[in-house]
């Protein structure tokens, strides 16, 4: 439940809108002057502040600013009947979530809220994970609260008590270095080299003397020694990614290294002992690849002595909001992800997995403007079905044209009760008969030479 101060000096207003917020379910506390505003966000907290613009005492954009001194979560939805875009933009400018122009529908009032509990329950559940983790102080990588993420992270942390090697496995952009990064964080050999090497990044000449180094001469161009990996990783870890591009040959070297623990240089005879762990990860199952003939089998069944299984990110829906706001967060922590576009994200096919989804968040945070990240920041090839989405409610999307039509229809109603007399009708709406006039032209309702 939200606890909202209202704001607001006219009587009629401020009852009935207190009594239709209570009504909802809201804790609303009500005052009539900017001055008492003033002290009631000086001394309470509040989830929502609904201030009318033009208040006795101190006006609704000082309040603004009071409010977002103080408690910069503190939502603010501006109320005015003197609705300018000068004025809008003060606002926004100045840290509101919206505005709304008098007289408004209480459903476009009710929206907003709507949109204010879902955001702060997203903050709320976030802020929950990011404690628990700095709680454990154990993976702050490893973002996810879905039951197939909790098992995982069970699983790393008791494979990194151990000495086997590991086999990670998973489709590309699922996080398999992230995996390896964790099991290494709390393994024994946390304080030694960590060495990694993209085994598709290399060609196989390359990959044998980064991994074995090489002696002076073996190779035109080889003018000195050159240690390789596996010795420079004395005690520690190597991490090889991809390692089913490995080649059949390079295969039978690991093979011995594993087998044995013992490597030689390229160009040289001497036989060296390597402690280290090894941690391997591929993008496709390799015992697929044992039975087309292009991964050695024992090879296999030495790396596969512990796997760990990496889920897509579409088995691990329920963590797509947490990562989105996980990655807005490290991109521009100023900007915030709407509900309604993070619930879009979570029913999207995510070929490309956590990648995919940590890109399309970067790229939003750069080209977006808005405080507020939402569905109409998405780029084009994600805009299909939230096109379809949003033309459902196409008459409603911009607050301007919403606030035409509403003030049109008001004016109509109005000037029809008091039979067309401006003055009584002026009267009712609690605005000049000159802004009235200026109104009724404006919607076409009077003829600018009229009396």
């Amino acid at each position: 439940m939200l606890k909202i101060l209202l704001i607001e000096d006219e009587n009629i207003n401020r009852i009935t809108l207190q009594k239709l917020l209570e009504h909802a379910g809201y804790d609303v506390e009500a005052v009539d002057t900017g001055t008492k505003g003033m002290h009631a966000v000086q001394t309470e907290s509040w989830d929502v502040v609904l201030s009318d613009i033009r208040l006795p005492g101190a006006d609704g954009l000082e309040i603004l600013d009071e409010v977002k001194r103080l408690n910069p979560d503190t939502q603010v939805l501006i109320m005015t009947a003197f609705a300018t875009v000068e004025n809008a933009i003060s606002a926004l400018k100045k840290g509101a979530f919206d505005y709304l122009t008098k007289p408004f529908d209480p459903e476009e009032l009710f929206h907003h809220l709507e949109r204010i509990k879902g955001i702060k329950a997203l903050s709320a559940e976030n802020e929950a994970l990011k404690a628990s983790l700095a709680e454990l102080k154990v993976f702050p990588d490893l973002i996810g609260e879905s039951d197939v993420m909790h098992k995982l992270i069970d699983k790393v942390q008791m494979v990194a008590e151990s000495e086997h090697t590991v086999l990670i496995e998973g489709a590309s952009g699922t996080g398999k270095e992230m995996i390896a990064n964790a099991v290494q964080l709390v393994s024994q050999r946390k304080d030694k080299p960590f060495i990694k090497i993209n085994c598709s990044a290399l060609s196989e000449t390359l990959f044998e003397t980064e991994m074995f180094g090489h002696e002076k001469g073996a190779f035109t161009g080889a003018v000195k020694r050159s240690i390789g990996r596996f010795e420079r990783a004395k005690g520690g870890t190597i991490f090889l990614d991809d390692i089913d591009d490995l080649s059949l040959r390079l295969q039978t070297k690991l093979l011995r290294v594993i087998q044995e623990g013992e490597i030689e240089r390229v160009g040289g005879s001497e036989i060296i002992s390597v402690d280290v762990r090894l941690i391997a990860a591929t993008k496709v199952d390799l015992k697929t690849l044992v039975n087309t003939g292009s991964f050695r089998e024992d090879l296999y069944y030495r790396l596969n002595v512990i796997k760990l299984q990496i889920p897509t990110l579409n088995e691990r829906r329920p963590d797509i909001p947490i990562l989105a706001q996980y990655f807005l967060k490290k991109a521009s922590p100023k900007q915030q992800l709407s509900p309604d576009l993070l619930s879009y994200l979570t029913d999207l096919e995510w070929p490309g997995n956590v990648r995919e989804l940590e890109h399309l968040i970067l790229q939003m945070s750069v080209f977006s403007r808005q405080k507020l990240i939402d569905l109409t920041d998405l780029p084009e090839a994600y805009r299909n079905k939230a096109d379809q989405s949003l033309s459902s409610e196409s008459e409603s999307i911009l607050l301007t044209e919403r606030v035409f039509v509403f003030e049109a229809n008001i004016l109509a109603e109005t000037m029809e009760t008091f039979h067309n007399n401006q003055q009584k009708a002026a009267n009712a709406l609690g605005i000049p008969r000159t802004t009235l006039r200026s109104k009724l032209m404006k919607h076409g309702m009077l003829d600018p030479g009229s009396d």
